[in-house]
C-alpha cells in the first residue's frame, strides 16, 4: 500500500512540483494551499507524512506544525525560504522532524521522505517482545504497537520522540554522544545539526518527567545522553 503524503505549500507551481514528483515516486499525494484547507483534508485523508511550508496565507506554519503535532502521529518536514537557524530550531521545538530550506533539489526532498518513512516502519514492523516495559510504577510502554501510558492516559508521542525512546530503552545504561545518537536513531544519511538530539531529549523529558522532576534520561555533562 503506498504511503500518504500531504504537501502544505500556498505556492501552486512549487506544490505542482512536490505532488508531481512524489506521485512519481509511488506515492499518494494531496495539496493544501492554506491551514483552513489542511485541517479539512486531514478529517479524510489518512497521512503518513506531512510537508509543512513555513509562510501561509491565512496562519503561520509554525501554527500549524503546533496543532499536527498535537493530534496526528505522523512526520513532519517544514520547507522554508529561511536559513535561519532560530527558525529551525523553533520548528523542531513545536513537532517538525525536519528541515529543507529552499531553494532545493527535488530528488533532495523525495531523499528526506523515503529516509523519514523508512524511519518510522522500520520501527513500526520491527519483532518486539509481548507486553509493556514498565518505566516506573505508572509509565508502561509498548514497542510493538508504539504506545505509551501514564496510569490510563496516553502519552502522544512524535514518531522520532518515539524512535529515541525506544533506542534508549534497548540500551540502557549506556553513554550515547549526540554524534552517535543521530546516527542510530536518525540515520547516517541524516544531515541535520546536534542540536536536533537536544530538543528532542528536550521534548522527551517534559512528556516523561515525574512528580519529583526527575527524568529517565540523563545527561552526562562533556559527553551526551544516557537511560538509567
Amino acid at each position: 500500500m503506498a504511503h500518504k503524503i500531504i504537501v502544505i505549500e500556498d505556492e501552486v507551481s512549487i506544490n505542482d512540483i512536490l505532488t508531481v514528483a512524489l506521485s512519481d515516486e509511488g506515492y499518494e499525494t494531496v495539496s493544501a494551499f492554506s491551514s483552513k484547507e489542511t485541517h479539512e483534508l486531514l478529517e479524510k485523508f489518512d497521512a503518513d507524512l506531512a510537508l509543512l511550508d513555513l509562510n501561509l496565507p491565512d496562519e503561520s506554519g509554525f501554527e500549524l506544525c503546533k496543532f499536527l503535532n498535537s493530534k496526528y502521529k505522523l512526520p513532519i518536514i517544514m520547507l522554508t525560504a529561511r536559513n535561519d537557524i532560530v527558525d529551525k530550531v523553533l520548528g523542531l521545538e513545536l513537532g517538525a522532524d525536519d528541515y529543507i530550506t529552499k531553494p532545493f533539489h527535488i530528488k533532495e526532498v523525495t531523499a528526506r521522505v523515503k529516509t523519514a518513512l523508512r524511519r518510522v516502519q522500520k520501527y513500526s514492523t520491527a519483532v518486539e517482545e509481548e507486553g509493556y516495559i514498565w518505566l516506573n510504577d505508572d509509565i508502561r510502554v509498548n514497542l510493538a504497537s508504539r504506545r505509551i501510558f501514564n496510569k490510563s492516559e496516553e502519552i502522544k508521542l512524535k514518531p522520532k520522540e518515539f524512535d529515541l525512546l525506544a533506542f534508549f530503552l534497548k540500551n540502557k545504561n549506556r553513554v550515547f554522544s549526540r554524534e552517535q545518537l543521530l546516527d542510530k536513531v536518525w540515520g547516517m544519511d541524516y544531515e541535520g545539526e546536534l542540536r536536533t538530539v537536544d530538543i528532542h531529549v528536550r521534548r522527551l523529558r517534559a512528556k516523561l518527567e515525574l512528580e519529583s522532576g526527575q527524568t529517565f534520561i540523563e545527561t552526562i555533562f562533556g559527553v551526551g545522553y544516557v537511560m538509567r
